[in-house]
């Protein structure tokens, strides 16, 4: 028989082995995700989005300095609008492909991306043409300020599209340094073309516009060389396929398109309430902490396809540890790039624009206090797209979009840019608590 002793010994043995192992366990999976080949995708698609970042950074610096705060509001008011097709073209073709294309095999994947590329090509131009005549009916009624802009949206609408198109295409089947090269390409062109036209005094909100879209356009045939293997003679039927696409999509459209009006919808509420000169002020505020939207997208682009296989392979528990593991990795540079905005908000505001914005330095604080709290719900999203939990995305924007009409509304009467700021600032709190509840929900049933 044993001794007592020597049991307890024994068994308190075997709890630090067990815990030793559990804690092993834990720093190897740690390792593994910030050092294995996903780890490197991730890293790959932190610089792609880093890239894009940087490109709207130095676009706006080089607006900024070059032309008036009016006409840097009608580029924000246009790239702001651009945002918009964005986010239908995220909910009807990026998230179905992700959640649907990238666990296909290649034969099944060529045949779903060719049906999805027509219904991408077809949608841009509906976009491109609704733009052109939108913008000319504003010209012919004496619109000299938003009916150039809105005309001139043709053409990155429907550039921009189609090579965003095939960006996401390469990151739905992990070719991540080939969207990483195709990003380079469309801005370093946009960028040049910036610098070219503000030497020669050319450069106008206008034209701003129009670099996005000349710089899209010499990144789209290298990106159709690069999906090359991705295109078929063969496809599936083209309703059916956006059928299914609309069945997942169509709640995170309205959501994203919800999400517009209740957060990107502010400035171009400032711009009719107030005028595009404060538009143009709350574009140069804005700049300061893009970096960290451009970040929460790179984890919304390289995680979400990431997590959906996850998910369908390991259940719950997947989605779990993608969700911690991206409020900590998120959460470094967010506080970094948030704390320096604050600590040197007077020194920045001179140093991109001068003396032209430095009226506006304490509006630094509402921008990181709405930033701060984009950052607490961004994961959230990530997670229930990947459980194709849609819906709450959808109800969030509604209610947050519900605020901007309102309460947002008399924000800006009352404060001006500072009022616009506050708003968004109140959205994202609201978003946050109804996603946090919806995944406490889903959470729980799933236990």
């Amino acid at each position: 028989m044993t001794p007592p002793e020597k049991s307890n010994k024994s068994n308190q043995k075997s709890g630090v082995n067990k815990s030793g192992r559990k804690i092993s366990r834990q720093a190897r999976e740690v390792f593994n995700f910030f050092s294995g080949s996903g780890a490197r995708g991730g890293y790959l698609a932190a610089f792609d989005q880093g890239i894009i970042s940087a490109a709207n950074f130095l676009a706006t610096i080089i607006l900024a300095r070059s032309v008036s705060p009016t006409e840097l509001g009608v580029y924000a008011v246009g790239f702001i609008i651009l945002r918009l097709v964005r986010a239908i073209q995220d909910g009807i073709i990026v998230q179905p492909m992700n959640a649907y294309g990238a666990p296909m095999t290649e034969a099944r994947f060529k045949r779903y991306a060719t049906s999805t590329s027509i219904i991408q090509i077809s949608m841009a131009l509906v976009m491109s043409v609704i733009a052109a005549l939108g913008g000319w009916l504003l010209i012919e009624t004496g619109n000299d300020t938003a009916g150039p802009a809105l005309f001139a949206l043709w053409a990155p609408i429907l550039l921009w599209q189609l090579q965003e198109y095939l960006r996401r295409m390469m990151y739905a089947r992990g070719k991540i340094l080939d969207a990483a090269i195709n990003t380079s390409i469309s801005n370093g062109v946009r960028l040049g073309i910036l610098i070219w036209w503000a030497y020669h005094g050319q450069l106008t909100g206008v034209t701003g516009l129009y670099a996005i879209a000349l710089g899209a356009l010499f990144a789209i045939l290298p990106g159709v060389w690069q999906t090359r293997r991705y295109w078929s003679r063969k496809f599936y039927n083209i309703h059916l396929t956006f059928l299914r696409n609309w069945r997942f999509g169509g709640w995170i459209a309205g959501g994203n398109v919800l999400t517009w009006l209740s957060f990107e919808f502010y400035p171009v509420l400032t711009a009719g309430l107030i005028s595009f000169a404060a538009a143009g002020a709350y574009r140069a505020l804005q700049n300061l902490v893009a970096p960290i939207h451009t970040l929460l997208r790179a984890f919304d682009t390289y995680i979400t396809p990431r997590a959906a296989r996850m998910y369908r392979q390991q259940g719950l528990p997947a989605l779990n540890r993608t969700l911690r593991r991206t409020y900590i990795i998120a959460g470094i540079p967010t506080a970094g790039l948030l704390l320096l905005a604050i600590v040197f908000r007077t020194q920045l505001l001179e140093l991109f624009y001068g003396n032209t914005y430095l009226d506006y330095a304490q509006g630094v604080f509402l921008m990181v206090v709405f930033y701060a709290l984009t950052y607490l719900y961004w994961p959230l999203q990530i997670v229930l797209k990947a459980a194709r939990k849609s819906q709450p995305i959808f109800y969030a924007s509604a209610a947050a979009t519900l605020v901007m009409a309102t309460f947002g509304v008399l924000m800006i009467l009352r404060w001006d840019v500072y009022g616009t700021i506050a708003g968004q600032a109140v959205n994202a709190l609201v978003t946050t608590l109804i996603l946090y509840a919806a995944w406490k929900r889903f959470s729980k049933e799933s236990s």
